[in-house]
């Protein structure tokens, strides 16, 4: 469990204040006894984590698009969507839920199961923006957040700087905000992840209400309620253990083809390991976690390992995963296409309007970088002119003179967000790469060594169960 530093008890504070007060000490104690108990309370309802999930994410924002959609079944998939390709479901609208198709289910046998369904494509490049509008609202409430996919994350209460009065208030203001684009929210809160994922799950369905809090201590009350098959619906609570069974850890060594997770993220539960567990269990009788309570963990590791013994732990209430906040991005950059060759002052002007595009972002992000580079594509006037470079592969490669880049990059002495000083910099670089003769096609400015402007916050870790330490008394 995770430990969280608390303030003095109000009978402490009682005493205290009862010794230094003299006369009017029974009124000033009750006074102090007060102050401490709200201190208390507010101390304890920060803490907490807090999970938001969005429900059906890439089919509302394909309702909102496309409001013909609403009340069809449709699905959207890898690739190019259709059901005669490979391919994997992404997103599920719950009519064609409803049908039996899950997400992650074959697009064929999606298609066989219901194929009157209409399949469509991810529209990456259309889900972004309201992405960045969401990450900006939990940036908002926290300081300390955790993406997950799809636009799921983990929002730690430590990190609010914001005043409320219980975390159920603050859920619902924030189920209210993401009700307004037109999404509905699921939040779940509890003292470790897994158990506030799960939280999430039971939450009401009601959009605005969707807010389940577990309370300290009623943790392994709340989950031995639930059967164990919830466990095939968490998303990114932190095992520690990415193959968590033998069998599966034996063959997860050999395969190094997927790319690793981002550092500084938690492992994520292995899908297939848990369903294997899940499986495994049910075959023994086991299907709820109020089973899983009452054998013993050694057992449990002994025969499915490190998983295991987390289901166990979580059983019982006891869940010590924290929240990793998100590492910044390796760089920002934007690029303007002109619709002719422009000359050095439209250059200038385009390089400026960068500038001041790229600092706002990086301050909506709360960010700030440290190098600069500006690349610039001119029209050279013999375009047909062809010339040798060596290739990435060491052989030759014929290019023409208007495929050509000109342009450096540069250190600053310090981080910053603000737009002037990339603006001058930037132009710096132009007046050093810049030719009389040149006339240029776009131009592209890139902001890197990126930090966070607020500071860094790691959560501390969970303290182990070692013996007390004897307070040490001074001699009479």
């Amino acid at each position: 469990m995770q430990q969280f530093q608390t303030p003095s008890t109000a009978s402490e504070t009682a005493q205290q204040a009862s010794i230094t007060t003299g006369e009017h000490a029974p009124v000033q104690a009750a006074q102090a006894m007060q102050e401490a108990a709200r201190a208390a309370e507010r101390a304890r309802l920060r803490q907490g984590i807090m999970h938001v999930r969005i429900r059906h994410f890439y089919c509302a924002l394909e309702e909102m698009f496309d409001p013909t959609l609403k009340g069809l079944p449709f699905v959207v998939g890898t690739g190019m969507g259709r059901p005669n390709e490979p391919g994997r479901v992404i997103d599920v609208s719950p009519a064609a839920m409803r049908l039996g198709i899950i997400p992650g289910m074959p697009l064929r046998r999606a298609h066989r199961i219901a194929p009157r369904t209409r399949f469509l494509p991810a529209s990456h490049e259309h889900y972004q923006p309201v992405l960045q509008k969401l990450r900006e609202r939990y940036r908002a409430y926290s300081r300390i957040v955790e993406s997950v996919p799809l636009a799921d994350t983990f929002i730690d209460l430590r990190g609010c700087e914001l005043s409320f009065d219980s975390p159920v208030a603050l859920a619902e203001r924030l189920c209210a905000e993401i009700a307004e684009m037109g999404l509905t929210a699921l939040i779940g809160i509890a003292n470790g992840k897994a158990i506030a994922e799960l939280a999430a799950l039971m939450s009401r369905r009601d959009g605005r209400q969707g807010v389940l809090y577990i309370p300290t201590g009623r943790e392994a009350s709340f989950v031995q309620t639930l059967p164990l098959s919830m466990l095939l619906q968490l998303r990114a609570a932190g095992t520690g253990v990415p193959g968590a069974l033998p069998e599966l850890a034996e063959q997860h060594e050999g395969n190094s083809s997927q790319p690793p997770e981002i550092e500084g993220k938690s492992d994520l539960i292995d899908p297939v390991a848990v369903a294997e567990l899940v499986a495994h269990l049910r075959d023994f009788g086991i299907t709820t976690f109020a089973q899983v309570a009452a054998l013993s963990e050694e057992g449990l590791i002994r025969r499915l390992g490190r998983l295991g013994g987390w289901v166990f732990q979580v059983a019982c209430g006891e869940d010590g995963s924290l929240v990793v906040p998100d590492a910044p991005p390796l760089s920002q950059n934007a690029r303007i296409r002109f619709h002719h060759a422009a000359d050095a002052d439209e250059t200038c002007a385009a390089i400026r309007r960068l500038a001041n595009y790229l600092g706002d972002r990086l301050r909506e992000q709360r960010l700030k970088g440290q190098a600069i580079a500006l690349i610039l594509w001119p029209n050279r006037l013999r375009p047909e002119t062809r010339k040798l470079v060596m290739g990435e592969d060491g052989e030759e490669v014929a290019i023409t003179a208007a495929e050509e880049t000109v342009g450096g990059q540069m250190m600053l002495s310090r981080h910053t967000d603000e737009a002037d000083i990339l603006a001058h910099h930037s132009l710096m670089l132009f007046a050093h790469y810049h030719r009389p003769s040149f006339r240029y096609l776009q131009v592209q400015l890139r902001v890197g060594d990126i930090i966070s402007s607020i500071p860094a916050y790691y959560p501390p870790p969970a303290r182990s169960r070692g013996k007390l330490t004897r307070k040490l008394e001074r001699p009479g």
